[in-house]
């Protein structure tokens, strides 16, 4: 039975130290999706601020200006819907850590649960047996014959 604890206990130190990391990569993959998400919060103010812009150069510029701000508009689309893609890729990731942190936690509980238990057994198998011991000790003087 000592065994099987020690066992347990290696285990849920095994699941602890797993939980950690995972808990480690998780943060670390929200802070890059919080990252994304600035990024693409300024993407967007940038492209607001460019299409001000044209709106203001289309009425006394010429067509350079005109064809360099399109040029620009292209640009901010392609980006944008690239940080949106790779946002919405950080979001995934991050939810699927969040699961894989749940289950070790989870794991890490019952680990915690059955080794609470085990102790418990063995504590109790062992005053089960100091008891036994005293009741034959016990036993044991009444069964002697007076000298």
């Amino acid at each position: 039975m000592k065994a099987k604890v020690r066992a347990v206990g290696k285990l849920q130190q095994m699941a602890e130290q797993q939980r950690d990391r995972q808990g480690q990569l998780f943060v670390q993959q929200r802070q890059q999706a919080d990252y994304f998400q600035q990024q693409l919060e300024a993407l967007g103010m940038l492209k607001s601020g460019c299409q001000w812009q044209s709106h203001v150069t289309q009425q006394g510029v010429n067509s350079t200006m005109l064809m360099n701000s399109t040029r620009v508009q292209g640009l901010l689309n392609r980006m944008l819907h690239h940080h949106q893609h790779e946002q919405a890729l950080m979001e995934a990731e991050c939810q699927r850590s969040r699961q894989q942190l749940e289950a070790s936690q989870a794991k890490v509980k019952s680990l915690e649960t059955v080794l609470e238990r085990w102790k418990a057994k063995q504590q109790y198998e062992q005053a089960r047996r100091e008891q036994k011991q005293v009741e034959d000790l016990i036993n044991a003087r009444y069964r002697r014959k007076p000298l």
